[in-house]
């Protein structure tokens, strides 16, 4: 009887640590505690599209595979700009890859619901600029449907796309797709920025 329950408990043991793996697994794959567990509303907002300060981005919504390159890069060093050394790399050193993939999978799922239809009103200079500064050929229509890389940009914080455009233009920030916006910064001038900066905050 002694022997067979010796043999039993390295079984069990074996159960128990697979037990275990497959648990890390779950909470791994589980963006939206991982979200919460890391304390990302605190700056994002618990529904991440409601910032609690200004000039820290929404991201309900946005591109997964953006928000995932982002993460990598700040946790790399390879972005440095903004929030993201004091805030954000301090939080980014402990993910694994699936960790920041499930977290922005999770993030990108998060969808607004359709507006509702408003009376049609005069064009947003802001709009016009954003049309025929070439920022449409990237980030798409009204910024809502960018190229592959790119961060759909529709409704974001002005205050967050106005310091982001001022650092690509300065040379500040130059992880991601920033190399390539910034050959074309000489297009637009401070206040044509805030113009489109305003226009895409209003965007929903």
């Amino acid at each position: 009887m002694f022997k067979t329950i010796k043999r039993q408990l390295p079984v069990m043991a074996l159960a128990a640590a697979f037990g275990a793996v497959s648990l890390g697994s779950a909470l791994a794959a589980d963006g939206k505690a991982l979200y919460a567990d890391k304390g990302c509303a605190a700056c994002h907002g618990e529904d991440a599209k409601t910032p609690l300060q200004e000039g820290f981005p929404k991201l309900a919504g946005q591109n997964s595979d953006y928000m995932l390159n982002q993460m990598k890069d700040i946790k790399s060093g390879a972005r440095t700009n903004g929030q993201s050394v004091d805030s954000m790399k301090p939080i980014v050193e402990d993910l694994a890859e699936a960790d920041m993939k499930a977290i922005s999978d999770y993030l990108a799922s998060l969808k607004e619901a359709p507006a509702a239809v408003a009376a049609p009103a005069a064009p947003h200079p802001g709009k016009t600029l954003f049309l025929t500064k070439t920022c449409v050929a990237c980030h798409g229509k009204e910024g809502k449907k960018p190229l592959p890389g790119y961060p759909a940009i529709a409704g974001q914080d002005k205050a967050y796309i106005l310091a982001q455009t001022k650092d690509i233009k300065t040379g500040a920030r130059t992880n991601g797709k920033a190399n390539a916006m910034q050959p074309v910064m000489h297009l637009v001038n401070d206040d044509e920025i805030a113009q489109i900066a305003d226009y895409l905050s209003t965007v929903k």
